[in-house]
């Protein structure tokens, strides 16, 4: 039932912030054949608004259709939704562009719609990349991942937390989802500081893949789940669309 979906997607602590906008916006379409009421849409972005402020994609997707409730909903939740569906391939483009990624080792944290795009595309273009991904404690969610990536035939690795030291100087980079950024740094899942902190240490970089709908002037997170990571030399924003021309854009 819709109601079920929508209190299902408010108690997601595992999926990313661009997993939980498809996932509202398909339990949305599947109200289209039924003509939902006013009420019942009203009902569930009020309910929406419950999920993390951390999530700002989700809240910057609540901001834009919410105006629309009404006889033109679906048509504003397609043009939404043919906006930023492209997104995840610009990002993968600019990070494919980076670097040869040929016989690399790269290591991942939580759980990440845009990641597992990313390193979809990479390795469709690349040959014997494999992945390292953390368990991503609290919560455990990079296990998620892990199958998932598994389930994409990609040659992937479980690691624990707490082995990130050790493995840093031999990764040829880190890759990490966002869920809200600035100029001078970026929200991510508990873990992510000391994944960028030893990539730096080892002398190796750490890119942050950017969604523009999730950069903010200020900051504002629960410091349960995320922290916040500054950006210097070594760790690299790609944002989806182009910024001041730049594809990548260190922030320091």
């Amino acid at each position: 039932m819709f109601e079920q979906e929508i209190a299902s997607i408010v108690a997601d602590r595992e999926s990313g912030s661009s997993q939980l906008v498809a996932r509202i916006q398909r339990a949305l379409f599947g109200l289209e054949s039924s003509q939902p009421d006013r009420q019942q849409l009203q009902w569930a972005f009020q309910q929406l608004r419950h999920v993390d402020q951390s999530m700002v994609v989700v809240h910057h997707l609540l901001e834009e259709l919410e105006p629309s409730i009404g006889s033109g909903f679906f048509e504003a939740l397609r043009d939404y939704e043919r906006h930023w569906s492209d997104l995840p391939r610009r990002v993968a483009a600019r990070l494919i562009e980076a670097r040869n990624w040929d016989d690399s080792h790269v290591l991942v944290h939580s759980h990440s719609g845009m990641l597992l795009e990313a390193i979809r595309r990479v390795t469709e273009r690349y040959r014997g990349l494999t992945i390292w991904q953390t368990r991503s404690d609290p919560g455990g969610e990079g296990l998620t991942q892990y199958r998932e990536l598994q389930d994409q035939g990609v040659m992937v690795h479980m690691v624990e937390d707490s082995q990130v030291p050790e493995l840093a100087a031999s990764m040829s980079a880190a890759w990490l989802g966002v869920d809200q950024y600035n100029d001078r740094a970026f929200v991510n899942k508990l873990g992510s500081k000391r994944i960028a902190e030893e990539m730096s240490r080892a002398g190796n970089t750490t890119f942050v893949l950017g969604d523009p709908r999730k950069r903010v002037d200020t900051l504002d997170f629960s410091s349960t789940l995320f922290e916040a990571v500054p950006f210097t030399g070594d760790t690299c924003l790609i944002e989806g669309e182009p910024y001041e021309g730049n594809s990548i854009s260190p922030r320091v």
